[in-house]
């Protein structure tokens, strides 16, 4: 079972060029914006996770960057430390982060630029490159887009201005949590895809209470307590950087303020885990009431077919869904399930813990089961449950969000303006699925219709693209809240077909819809600039 983000195996003798596929040209417009070098101003925390091979190699790592930065608002970064961990477990140790020398950065006017950390890799003096896109001046997406003679590294992930204040408080107070990667098992069996969400609530250091939902390959682990302990690192105190233990598994975390704590796995062997993630402090009720309205949700990782992503809605009330709509990618075989498709939907919420459970089902055999927590009446995160061995079905490990949708009808009058887009999975090569593709890109929206720049990796071959003219349109669906496309046309690229659920019209989830041009199995942000 492959994992969708993080391929385990990359074979560069098989590159062809899935990018061809005779598009037409699109020539890049001028960048236009409110951003600039000051823009990026301050400390961030950032996550990437992708995938690297180094020179004379034949297969690609998979691996998870998470660290914090500063940058001076003039195009230099003046330092910081991160955190690696690959697949198979070996990583930094709890002591000893690695340092980010300097290094520099630019940003257009369209919040399009570039970012370069000054490191040391096996000795040596090295570089780390990312293409990054700002949503404001408080964060945005990253590209990593490493490509030298002596390694290549890909990965998609974000930064956020961290908030020093919030240093000294530590982690305190309840959080929901989903940790997502790789498990520690070594090959031939694995690494397999895991996937850790719950809740916890700290205080004094301490996990005072908490509960955790693990899927580990298939393998479940329902409503488990769990206990754990925080700890600051005095040696980087600038960089809110701290070690925690849970469940026996230690971690890096990185505090961005009294909202938001990255974390990585850390391993004192050479076997472990590769997990990153997010802990988001619960908000409007510890936990909030429980869901009720449209939501939107986007789940992605693997399946016994390879590569897995399901984009859709559903409407919650009391014990009911309704209005369920998802489109399915699994393995490269797209399936719509469009509106009278999906049926005995039912929901349950625990309103002591937050934790929250829900399924619907195409056919007595298929049923889409999830396990949820809410980390505030609009948000959350969601695991997916269904094929447990148990069930005789296939298994499937996959985790993502469920958002509530508001601001609709949504239309070409508020779904315009300047947006980001970021998205990550597989592409196939020579007729199998070899590797990853990341996609970064700024665009206008007018009138539904797109206009912008993209970079875009696809990492067989180590196939740079950067600066690629991109048009493209959206067709809504009645009001929007439901499954509406979304094509990308990248110059001399065929085509990219999505299918697109809003959220709200500064942000909407989204997956390729079918194989046109090459066979991807992607899925992705749009997210406005503010």
């Amino acid at each position: 079972m492959n994992r969708l983000f993080t391929a385990l195996v990359a074979a560069a003798a098989l590159w062809i060029a899935a990018c061809s596929g005779g598009g037409s040209t699109i020539t890049p417009p001028p960048p236009t914006g409110k951003y600039g070098p000051s823009s990026l101003n301050g400390t961030y925390a950032f996550v990437t996770s992708g995938e690297a091979i180094a020179s004379g190699a034949t297969s690609a790592t998979p691996f998870s960057r998470t660290g914090s930065f500063t940058a001076n608002g003039s195009g230099v970064i003046q330092g910081g430390v991160y955190d690696l961990v690959d697949a198979g477990g070996t990583s930094t140790t709890s002591s000893a982060p690695n340092p980010i020398m300097g290094g520099s950065y630019t940003v257009s006017a369209d919040g399009r630029g570039t970012l370069t950390f000054n490191v040391t890799s096996n000795g040596a003096p090295a570089t780390i490159n990312f293409a990054i896109v700002l949503t404001s001046t408080s964060g945005g997406f990253m590209m990593d887009e490493t490509a030298s003679g002596n390694q290549a590294s890909t990965g998609s992930g974000n930064f956020v201005l961290q908030n020093s204040a919030a240093f000294a408080s530590g982690v305190s107070g309840s959080y929901v949590f989903d940790f997502t990667g790789l498990d520690g098992t070594q090959p031939p069996g694995g690494p397999n895809p895991e996937s850790l969400v719950g809740r916890f609530t700290a205080s004094g250091g301490v996990i005072t209470s908490g509960l955790e939902d693990a899927n580990d390959n298939g393998s479940l682990t329902s409503s488990a307590s769990i206990t754990g302990n925080f700890v600051a690192d005095p040696a980087n105190t600038t960089a809110g950087r701290g070690t925690a233990t849970i469940e026996g598994q230690t971690y890096a975390f990185y505090i961005v303020d009294s909202s938001r704590v990255r974390f990585i796995s850390i391993n004192s062997a050479t076997t472990g885990p590769m997990l990153t993630g997010d802990a988001v402090a619960q908000s409007g009720g510890t936990p909030p009431p429980a869901p009720s309205g449209s939501f939107a949700f986007l789940v992605s990782g693997a399946s016994a077919n390879g590569g897995l992503t399901r984009v859709g809605r559903l409407s919650v009330s009391g014990s009911s869904l309704s209005n369920i709509i998802m489109d399915v990618n699994n393995g490269g075989s797209q399936t719509e399930f469009g509106s009278g498709s999906l049926s005995m939907g039912t929901i349950g919420y625990d309103p002591t813990t937050g934790r929250g459970t829900l399924s619907f089902q195409s056919s007595s055999v298929n049923v889409y089961s999830f396990v949820f927590y809410l980390s505030s009446p609009s948000s959350g995160v969601m695991q997916e449950v269904s094929g447990a061995p148990a069930s005789g079905l296939a298994a499937v490990v996959a985790d993502g969000s469920l958002a509530a949708q508001s601001g609709s009808p949504f239309s070409s009058s508020n779904i315009s303006g300047p947006y980001a887009m970021s998205w990550s999975g597989l592409v196939t090569s020579g007729g199998s699925f070899a590797d990853e593709e990341d996609l970064l890109a700024q665009a206008t929206i007018s009138n539904l219709n797109l206009s912008g720049t993209s970079d875009i990796f696809q990492f067989t071959g180590v196939t740079l693209n950067t600066d690629v003219g991109t048009s493209g349109q959206i067709t809504l669906n009645g009001d929007g809240t439901s499954n509406n496309m979304m094509n990308v046309n990248l110059s001399g690229v065929a085509p990219i077909h999505m299918a697109v659920y809003i959220v709200n019209p500064q942000l909407a989830f989204f997956a390729n819809r079918d194989n046109n041009g090459a066979m991807r199995i992607v899925a992705g942000v749009l997210e406005a600039q503010q």
